[in-house]
């Protein structure tokens, strides 16, 4: 009975992750097939899932999207990674300090996934949300943790050289990636356009305790308010919330010289305060 209730559990788990950024919803015969189950069985574990709110059924097409249980579940976990209680206080800090807009983003499987956002304070808004997820190559966050991974995970998630293109700006193949995380890599950020036209991000690649990329921060303005001043202050804020955001998971690095959230707003008053003085040098001159 044991065994016959584990296998059950199992099957009704491997439907749950059937479902993804590119599978968003399915049909019953869809699913079956994808995990190579009899329709029957597949009709009544979904039918379960269903009951319990962890998938939803759409009556008019008869598709299967995931159901608001699960929503309560991933906010749980939210709540108690270690991640979201390290990184929380810091994403918000640098919001109050610049007023831009300040994401907080992980990687799965070759897209980037947001799992926090703190929106800009000047009212220009653009569409992202908590729970959303794009290509990791057309997003800061993305291109900064994808430089941190082997060739085998890009070759992997990326099989083809051929890439599907968010934007204008986004990079379009896999040889092309390459260069471009080298270039990442040598920076040690990303800065670039390729999520939304017209939107530059800066993105910084986040650590874990055993010096493992875990996750990445971004800051991203929209161009008509960056210049290259401004975005080199942008540059070091995202640089500095990073490794403060690593150190509060337990990473120790030689180049962090901030410790604390007080600590970051202190230096970013003193970059205010210098850029105030060469702005008034530039003018009198």
């Amino acid at each position: 009975m044991r065994n016959s209730t584990v296998t059950t559990l199992a099957k009704a788990m491997a439907i749950l992750e059937v479902f993804g950024p590119t599978a968003t919803e399915m049909t019953a015969t869809q699913i079956s097939r994808k995990l190579d189950m009899s329709k029957a069985t597949a009709h009544r574990l979904l039918a379960t899932l269903t009951d319990g709110r962890f998938l939803e059924r759409d009556t008019e097409t008869g598709k299967y999207r995931i159901g608001p249980e699960m929503y309560v579940l991933g906010s749980l976990y939210l709540e108690t990674n270690d991640l979201l209680s390290a990184a929380g206080p810091v994403v918000k800090a640098v919001n109050n300090l610049c007023r831009e807009t300040v994401s907080l983003g992980i990687y799965q499987n070759g897209y980037r996934v947001l799992v926090l956002r703190e929106e800009n304070l000047h009212g220009f808004r653009w569409q992202r949300h908590v729970g959303s997820s794009q290509p990791a190559y057309a997003s800061a966050i993305g291109l900064a943790i994808l430089s941190e991974l082997p060739d085998e995970e890009i070759d992997r998630v990326y099989p083809d050289d051929s890439l599907s293109p968010l934007t204008s700006m986004t990079v379009r193949t896999k040889t092309e990636l390459r260069q471009q995380l080298s270039e990442i890599r040598k920076a040690g950020m990303s800065t670039g356009q390729g999520g939304s036209e017209g939107i530059e991000g800066i993105g910084v690649a986040i650590r874990s305790r055993n010096g493992e990329v875990a996750a990445g921060i971004s800051i991203a303005v929209p161009v008509f308010r960056l210049d290259d001043s401004y975005r080199s202050r942008l540059v070091d804020l995202a640089t500095r919330a990073a490794d403060l955001i690593s150190y509060r998971l337990g990473y120790v690095s030689g180049n962090a010289s901030i410790r604390d959230v007080e600590e970051l707003s202190e230096w970013w008053t003193g970059t205010l305060v210098t850029a105030s003085a060469d702005t008034t040098e530039a003018r009198e001159s």
